[in-house]
């Protein structure tokens, strides 16, 4: 089983604000919906809950601190990182995506095997904003980009792969 992380993120890696995605781009909202459909996603309480009602994905482990806080009979909550990934191999997946937020894919950076990174061209001033929230630092020299998909009008989308 592998994990792959999915995300769109501006060039100095912010994924998102206080309000929300500051961008639009439907082409790459299909294309990871695509990417994600029929395999289980990890993701966090907020993140899941501003999907609802149609959240992504085949399945949907919720990691958040506090069980109670996910009210959906349909996703499978669990309070730590080891339960996440227990529940995602308990699935049988070839493949389980990690979707968000940003301290998801802080704490589960370590078990990635592969990233799918939208590169939006937005430029985000991070001053007009009272909260920012980035994608986390990785080591890219344990990582290489294995290709780039420069078909799109406002986004390129990266593939990258852990070293081995």
């Amino acid at each position: 089983m592998e994990f792959v992380a999915v995300v769109a993120m501006t060039e100095d890696r912010i994924i998102a604000t206080e309000d929300g995605v500051p961008w639009n781009y439907p082409e790459d909202i299909k294309q990871y919906k695509q990417r994600v459909a029929g395999n289980p996603v990890i993701v966090g309480r907020t993140t899941y809950q501003s999907m609802l009602p149609n959240p992504p994905g085949a399945s949907q482990i919720v990691l958040s601190r506090s069980l109670s806080s996910v009210d959906s009979a349909a996703a499978i909550v669990v309070e730590s990182v080891a339960d996440a990934v227990a529940e995602a191999t308990n699935t049988g997946a070839d493949t389980v995506y990690i979707i968000g937020g940003g301290e998801i894919y802080d704490i589960l950076l370590e078990e990635y095997d592969r990233m799918v990174i939208t590169v939006v061209e937005d430029t985000i001033d991070p001053t007009a904003y009272d909260q920012v929230i980035r994608f986390p630092k990785w080591d890219q020299n344990q990582w290489t980009i294995a290709a780039t998909d420069g078909s799109y009008t406002g986004f390129r989308i990266e593939f990258w792969e852990k070293i081995e």
